[in-house]
């Protein structure tokens, strides 16, 4: 789940909470690890404290990253509902740690830290929300359209502009346009000082101007029908 840099990943109960539950429930990775496989039966869900984990999906032989999750964030949760099989496979891309709950382990920590289950249903309100957003923008024809609503989307409540942290990886997986487009597209919109590039974050300089440019995609995509 991506988020706009205004709003922080974790804040200080999160992170007292999950220092308290590390001792137990931490367990570290390395740039690379496999913490779970597509096709295996889900036994655990993961709690990201540090680093960062990708989580890809295989089409038709070809893998397709699906999102970059990060401190804060739960991933593999079908684990704490029935145990199916894993639909996805998660990577770690940087050295970092997780909290490592099964079905059981899970129900006592919520007992425990009722926080940790509110940040998990907002979590789960948050993907809902996410997974209409991407249907919305995938009926979208055009590459350059596709971009700025995903973008719009992901700043939704911000004011003037917005900071998100966005990788080139999670963008093309939001707007279902290989990476190589997505960069293409996104150099072409900071040329057209729309957007600032740092790293892997993405500044929209001007919301207006940005909502402007959608509208005006929007009219030509109806007159070409």
């Amino acid at each position: 789940m991506t988020r706009t840099l205004q709003d922080t990943l974790i804040d200080a109960p999160d992170i007292e909470m999950m220092a308290r539950l590390g001792p137990r429930f931490g367990r570290a990775f390395a740039a690379g690890d496999v913490l779970y496989r597509e096709g295996e039966r889900a036994v655990e869900a993961f709690l990201v404290q540090a680093g960062r984990v990708r989580v890809v999906k295989r089409v038709r032989q070809t893998e397709r990253s699906l999102s970059i999750a990060r401190a804060g964030e739960l991933i593999g949760e079908s684990a704490l509902i029935d145990g199916s099989l894993r639909t996805q496979t998660a990577i770690a891309v940087a050295d970092g740690a997780a909290l490592v709950f099964d079905r059981l382990s899970f129900k006592q920590v919520i007992n425990e830290f009722p926080l940790l289950g509110s940040r998990v249903c907002e979590q789960m309100i948050a993907r809902v929300r996410d997974a209409e957003d991407q249907v919305e923008v995938m009926m979208l024809r055009d590459t350059q359209s596709k971009v700025v609503s995903a973008l719009l989307k992901l700043a939704r409540g911000q004011d003037e502009s917005a900071l998100l942290e966005l990788s080139p990886v999670e963008l093309s997986a939001r707007v279902g346009v290989d990476v190589d487009t997505v960069k293409r597209t996104v150099l072409r919109l900071r040329e057209q000082q729309y957007l600032r590039i740092v790293g892997e974050k993405v500044e929209i300089l001007d919301l207006d101007a940005l909502r402007r440019l959608y509208t005006l995609l929007g009219s030509k995509e109806e007159l070409r029908g």
